[in-house]
């Protein structure tokens, strides 16, 4: 059934909605291909939910997006693309994308561009499409899409970067990382097409913990790392300036007098050595306080000596 068209409306050549002008509703675009309007004939929600769909099948935005480009016979360049992934907008990353190759630089070029620069236009058929090798297949297994396979290489190079540099890879940890770079693809594929994701999300963190290597877990380590990587003097200042003591209590002050004790013998080391001070002061006169005299018996025998000390005992008793 044919659309009848309005000249005074634009109407999406793929949903058939009917808008009051192209400004605005249609993304502006000065490849040839469009030059009559210098716009794409399809609205912006309609670019959206074709990107939205080849998301949906490959779980890769970049080869959802590159698709997306094919389809309306628009330029693609990775690295125009990569720096809009790069930047936060309220846009969509079509819109984005669409405006940054209207630029000077790619102005007026086609999907034919990007073929002829990767030096692909005319290879047709079996050639142009991308290989995956025996032992990619064997890891993941059968049944995924060339891009699908790519995307769960990024994902497990990505992984295998975060381990030591001296880890030995073991079947368990080899087994956990495939299921964790599956189970965010079927995320990335399930939230664009609009599908639950919260029991993908709880196995997930599941094989994360088995892992090691969830969020909880490397702060607690960072943390002991941390910890025990701290100097003593560092601890101590920290205490010193942020938690100090409080003053002594009475009950706790030093009422046996062991500084003074401390003080008064390290005199000894100071007189030995000649020198001059307080500490050789408070020796000097604690040795004087304890020296004792015995008294003097000049002109006596020891006969009047013994009957002396005989005396003091028969008192003191």
């Amino acid at each position: 059934m044919a659309i009848s068209v309005d000249t005074d409306k634009a109407i999406c050549t793929r949903c058939g909605q009917a808008y009051g002008s192209w400004h605005s509703n249609f993304p502006v675009t000065y490849s040839s291909q469009y030059k009559g309007v210098g716009h794409l004939t399809i609205c912006k929600s309609c670019v959206d939910n074709i990107f939205d769909t080849y998301l949906s099948e490959c779980g890769d935005e970049s080869a959802a997006a590159r698709q997306t480009c094919r389809k309306l016979d628009l330029y693609w360049n990775d690295k125009v693309f990569n720096q809009v992934l790069q930047k936060n907008s309220n846009r969509t990353l079509m819109a984005q994308y669409i405006q940054k190759t209207n630029g000077n630089a790619y102005l007026g070029k086609c999907y034919d561009d990007t073929l002829r620069e990767e030096g692909t236009l005319w290879s047709l058929g079996a050639d142009s499409e991308p290989t995956v090798s025996e032992e990619v297949v064997k890891f993941w297994g059968p049944g995924y899409t060339p891009d699908m396979y790519t995307q769960l290489e990024q994902r497990r190079d990505y992984w295998n970067s975060k381990l030591p540099e001296d880890f030995e890879m073991d079947i368990g940890t080899e087994a956990i990382i495939r299921q964790i770079c599956s189970l965010e693809l079927d995320i990335i594929r399930d939230r664009a097409a609009g599908r639950s994701i919260e029991k993908s999300v709880s196995a997930l963190n599941t094989l994360l913990g088995s892992a090691n290597l969830k969020p909880v877990q490397k702060k607690q380590e960072d943390a002991d790392a941390a910890l025990a990587n701290t100097p003593m003097g560092v601890w101590l200042y920290r205490y010193e300036k942020k938690r100090p003591l409080p003053e002594i209590d009475d009950d706790l002050k030093d009422v046996n007098k062991i500084r003074r004790y401390v003080f008064t013998w390290l005199g000894h080391v100071c007189k030995m050595l000649g020198i001059k001070n307080a500490y050789a002061k408070l020796y000097e006169d604690e040795v004087n306080r304890l020296r004792v005299e015995h008294p003097e018996y000049d002109g006596e025998d020891d006969e009047t000596f013994l009957m002396d000390i005989m005396t003091d005992e028969d008192e003191s008793t």
